[in-house]
């Protein structure tokens, strides 16, 4: 994933903009931006394991009638 940081001033604000895929969170200065990224980073590096879902109601379908 790629998170990009950018600094933007409008009207003599500066503000920094995290930016990755679609999100985009502003804030009023460099270290809350990079603290953000950071954290996001490792949220989204770290191991995760897919949900296993028993469900019966794959197993009762043996055989599909197609109709033509």
């Amino acid at each position: 994933m790629d998170i990009a940081i950018e600094k933007v001033e409008s009207k003599g604000i500066e503000q920094w903009i995290v930016c990755t895929g679609s999100l985009k969170m502003s804030f009023n200065d460099q270290p809350s931006a990079m603290a953000f990224s950071s954290k996001l980073k490792e949220r989204v590096e770290a191991p995760h394991s897919l949900p296993v879902i028993k469900s019966e109601a794959f197993e009762q379908v043996t055989e599909l009638d197609c109709i033509i």
